[in-house]
């Protein structure tokens, strides 16, 4: 597949893969400079497999074989270093050495995704958004602030959208969709089954469906009509999904951003109106001061 980097499919897919080929992903993740130039039979003899198993492996995360995997590895090792990339925290890292590994990491994975990201599918998506009679978003845990503030971000453009970030209001709305509605789901894993399931339903009752995820074989691709997926390499640290958020985040803000480029003179227009709607509240100092800064947070 071209453009796809090796060390990321191992983590996006490693779940899908059979036991031998565990052996062989792990053996790449840990032995990832060195396999640049080993032979199949030595990397085979490292992982305690056989030579075809290496193949399949190859052949599992998406590559023609050992050879296309190889290139993909040492383009992405090189890419890592320009990037200044390391993908674990160290127990002797400080707060500045663990800021420079985390910036680097969001980095990595915006520049990753955009290279990466399906042009066709962010275009069908904002187009289904743009014709959409209603919007309904959807998603929990950390995703659940990036739905906030993407319903936030829609109704200033003038778009009825809806968020749900618990689950028996994702259930009970999902009742509600209908056709020439849009359902979006936003889920890191692409297997939080309130999320999944709120998507199916919506797509059962007519509703075009999207979702931004970062696993392209997912449970909740197989319920999109335009799913996004990021690239992220997630560094080595007990705190979930830290660069994705970012990615999330981006490729939200360029939808966004999108959907307002197709009117520019209404989007001016619309923003004046939420601007002075704002600067109306009267709800004591606290509001008031707020206002005065302009309404921004």
């Amino acid at each position: 597949m071209e453009g796809q980097l090796c060390l990321s499919s191992i983590k996006m897919k490693y779940h899908l893969l059979t036991s031998k080929e565990k052996q062989v992903a792990d053996f790449i993740l840990n032995h990832a400079e060195q396999v640049v130039s080993m032979p199949v039979a030595e990397l085979a003899e490292g992982a305690g497999v056989v030579k075809s198993a290496v193949i399949r492996c190859c052949k599992s995360l998406g590559f023609r074989g050992y050879a296309s995997l190889k290139i993909s590895l040492a383009k992405e090792l090189v890419r890592n270093v320009q990037f200044n990339y390391v993908p674990y925290i160290a127990k002797e890292d400080g707060a500045p050495d663990i800021m420079d590994k985390i910036f680097s990491a969001n980095i990595k994975t915006l520049h990753d995704t955009a290279e990466r990201l399906d042009r066709a599918v962010l275009c069908e998506f904002v187009e289904g958004l743009a014709r959409a009679n209603r919007i309904y978003i959807y998603g929990i845990g950390t995703s659940a602030g990036i739905v906030n503030d993407f319903q936030y971000r829609l109704m200033q453009l003038g778009y009825t959208a809806f968020c749900f970030t618990d689950v028996v209001s994702m259930k009970v709305s999902a009742l509600n969709v209908r056709e020439g509605d849009m359902a979006i789901g936003i889920c890191n894993s692409g297997r939080t089954i309130p999320t999944v399931e709120a998507l199916r339903t919506a797509r059962e009752r007519g509703a075009r469906t999207a979702c931004v995820t970062s696993y392209p074989d997912s449970d909740i691709i197989r319920h999109c009509d335009h799913p996004l997926v990021i690239a992220t390499d997630e560094i080595q640290y007990p705190i979930e999904a830290i660069s994705a958020r970012i990615a999330h985040i981006s490729v939200l803000d360029a939808i966004a951003v999108s959907l307002s480029a197709k009117n520019p003179a209404l989007a001016a227009e619309r923003s004046a109106q939420v601007h002075d709607a704002v600067n109306t509240l009267r709800y004591g100092k606290e509001v008031e001061g707020w206002c005065r800064t302009g309404g921004t947070d």
